[in-house]
């Protein structure tokens, strides 16, 4: 059930980067908390164990160390310990800073008893507490843990991206930016899932991820804790590659598991392709007026889109398109669709063709996070998230 949970998680994910080539997570437009709070924490530990817990903060953010507070749920009794950054963990997602601490706790924890974690000073705006529990019986046989393993063929914009700005009204994100192209470019992106179950010992050890090729030779190394790499690939191989080392929190000791690797499969080629004109339909009909050189593939997109979305839209809003001499006659990225993969990948995951992340209309091909990597990391946080309710 966890893995087709967080499958379905990830597909509603990567649904809503969608097509309107959105260049913020959805996750944006929620409140979040004003200072650094406690955002994601393990669920189980043993014993002798950690206690890890990811903070964030999006504004201001306080430059003073923070003071993890830890009781005992049934005897209500505050756990002294010691707090300890981990150094090689320390990311920005979407503008928002994120570190991992792990409290080590001065004494062994008690069997069975969960604990509740706190930040000093955090605005919990009524949210529960985080929670942990503590087990002998808690996996640490991480080596045996199961990797589960995505290569998936992903788009970008090629070339110079022309853009518009869509607003879609009331309790949306306010104006997002949709971009286009004449060409798509299409890489390999090649995913990992490390979380493993909630009661393994995973969340003990942050996790080093070594991606090489299929001659051995090392292209990318990436530290996470609780987290899913990704790498890209701007031409298709016949196998990619990786190696991961788990590094213990509690003591530092390291497991190397062996070097394995997964075929690309038919998840399709990679190379230069005409851009699908549905795809550009999608990311440019909501824009009140079209992207540079793509006014007649606007003028169609923008009266389908009126006709369903009427009160998002002007009585006169495509009336440019029936005067003459407007510059509509111009391609507009709208010819045949040609060669290249649809948007839709061959298991139904949308792909989403990439968009400028405040760019502007210059924007380049190489804009951001790979959306799988991307969708993953965000589908994982989400469950976690849900789960705990």
């Amino acid at each position: 059930m966890h893995h087709s949970r967080f499958t379905a998680l990830t597909l509603a994910v990567m649904g809503s980067l969608g097509a309107l080539c959105i260049s913020r997570p959805s996750s944006a437009c929620t409140p979040v908390p004003d200072g650094r709070y406690v955002y994601d924490a393990s669920r189980a530990m043993p014993l002798d164990g950690v206690i890890v817990v990811r903070l964030s903060c999006y504004s201001n953010c306080p430059e003073s160390a923070p003071v993890l507070l830890v009781t005992d749920k049934i005897t209500g009794e505050a756990i002294s310990g010691t707090l300890e950054e981990v150094a090689e963990i320390a990311e920005v997602v979407a503008g928002q800073q994120e570190s991992v601490l792990a409290f080590r706790p001065a004494a062994p924890l008690v069997e069975g008893h969960t604990y509740q974690i706190a930040l000093e000073g955090e605005q919990q705006r009524g949210t529960v507490p985080w929670e942990t529990r503590a087990s002998a019986a808690v996996d640490m046989d991480v080596g045996a843990i199961p990797v589960e393993t995505w290569v998936a063929v992903q788009e970008r914009w090629r070339g110079e991206a022309s853009c518009c700005v869509a607003d879609l009204g009331p309790g949306s994100c306010g104006p997002l930016e949709g971009c286009v192209a004449e060409e798509v470019e299409h890489y390999v992106t090649v995913s990992l899932d490390l979380t493993g179950e909630e009661d393994s010992g995973v969340r003990q050890y942050v996790q080093i991820v070594t991606f090489s090729s299929p001659d051995g030779k090392e292209l990318d190394t990436q530290t996470f804790w609780d987290g899913n790499p990704s790498h890209t690939y701007d031409v298709a191989a016949t196998e990619y590659c990786y190696q991961i080392t788990y590094k213990s929190l509690i003591d530092g000791t390291t497991v190397e598991t062996e070097r394995a690797c997964v075929p690309h499969g038919d998840a399709g080629a990679t190379g230069v392709f005409p851009a699908d004109p549905a795809q550009i339909a999608a990311n440019i009909g909501a824009c009140s007026s079209p992207p540079q050189g793509f006014e007649e593939a606007w003028c169609s997109a923008r009266a389908a889109f009126c006709e369903e979305a009427p009160h998002l839209c002007a009585d006169n809003d495509v009336s440019s398109c029936e005067a003459p001499d407007t510059g509509a006659g111009g391609s507009g990225g709208s010819g045949a669709g040609g060669g290249g993969d649809s948007p839709e990948d061959p298991d139904g995951d949308h792909v989403n063709v990439g968009c400028s992340v405040g760019a502007g209309s210059g924007a380049s091909s190489g804009w951001a996070l790979p959306a799988i990597g991307l969708a993953l990391s965000l589908a994982s946080r989400a469950r976690r998230r849900r789960d705990r309710r």
